[in-house]
């Protein structure tokens, strides 16, 4: 009896061993970044610098504007000056980036509205804070910014240029960062952004953490001979180039931006024969997106490399589109998946 029961105990024991997955079985698990992510948005998110004697007020402010040609796949870059009668204390970002860098360095109270963008957890690292926070507005509400009276709005090349001549017309002061993209050019942005809000030595500080987590960062990946190819492709066949952020993304930690590799400037459209040709190491796509069930089914693409090896890999919209020191973070999350 006793080794009946025995034999029974052993066949439940091992049931239930075969019937619970081992952690790398069947379950997906995310590639874990060098850096602790939750330490890193929290240090990105509130930087304060040595208080020194700012400048004054009134101030003009001498910078370069940056603009792409979509036409012409060309940029341009034209000097410009702008005047402040006073220190802003009523200020609105038409756009995310500016406002994860504005959130960073200027005292909140400051902040008076956010667009739609902001507060979409897909686009923006800030998204919860400014929907505890608000007001929110959609980005083509015009009236709406005006009613909140900013005595300063920050706009990108992507406002619209109606957007921007209504402001205009109702006398409301707004600054056009226009174009940035790589890391250098968002370094220098958050230095003028620093310069036209009169919140310098904090801008300052930003720039010093920005660096300091990127060496930070290169410490802790390994040592390889030959750099990871990697291609971003979005929906509709689109892949970023040298200016795009993504470039700056990949090469913080090592890697080659397949896009920019092949002489993509900004952004442009590639066939699955392309793709093929180009052959990259790894692919990145879009989370919510069909795109990688697409690529490891289509018959083409059954001969690339990443497709063979496994290597398309998802990755949330938010740290695809970061256009703000949050950059980092976005480093942080593909190292986690080409370094694994």
């Amino acid at each position: 009896m006793r080794i009946y029961l025995t034999i029974i105990a052993c066949f439940l024991a091992c049931s239930l061993i075969a019937a619970t997955p081992s952690p790398g079985a069947n379950a997906y698990r995310k590639p874990a970044p060098p850096l602790d992510m939750e330490k890193l948005k929290k240090e990105l998110s509130f930087v304060r610098g040595t208080p020194r004697t700012e400048g004054r007020w009134p101030r003009e402010i001498s910078f370069t504007l940056k603009t792409y040609d979509f036409k012409t796949d060309a940029f341009r870059q034209e000097k410009k000056t702008f005047a402040m009668k006073k220190k802003p204390l009523r200020i609105i970002p038409h756009a995310v980036g500016v406002a994860e860098i504005l959130w960073a360095i200027c005292p909140r109270e400051r902040l008076v509205a956010f667009n739609e963008f902001t507060a979409d957890r897909d686009s923006s690292f800030i998204a919860d804070e400014v929907r505890r926070r608000g007001p929110i507005f959609k980005s083509k509400q015009t009236e709406l910014v005006i009613g909140y009276q900013p005595d300063l709005v920050f706009t990108v090349y992507y406002s619209g240029g109606d957007f921007k001549e209504k402001l205009k017309q109702a006398r409301i002061p707004s600054f056009d960062l226009g174009y940035f993209g790589t890391i250098e050019s968002l370094k220098e942005q958050v230095l003028l952004l620093g310069d036209v809000i009169g919140e310098e030595s904090n801008a300052r500080a930003l720039v010093k953490l920005i660096d300091t987590k990127i060496r930070d960062l290169k410490k802790k990946l390994p040592r390889k001979g030959r750099p990871v190819r990697v291609l971003y492709y979005d929906e509709g066949g689109y892949v970023p180039g040298e200016s795009s952020n993504f470039t700056s993304i990949c090469t913080i930690i090592g890697a080659v931006n397949v896009g920019a590799e092949q002489g993509i400037k900004s952004w442009s459209q590639i066939d699955y024969e392309t793709l093929l040709k180009w052959n990259p190491d790894v692919i990145i796509v879009p989370e919510r997106s069909k795109l990688k069930e697409l690529l490891m089914s289509n018959r083409v693409m059954s001969h690339a490399r990443a497709i063979k090896s496994g290597s398309v890999h998802y990755v949330p919209g938010v740290y695809l589109r970061a256009a703000s020191q949050y950059m980092l973070m976005s480093a942080d999350v593909l190292a986690g998946i080409i370094y694994r």
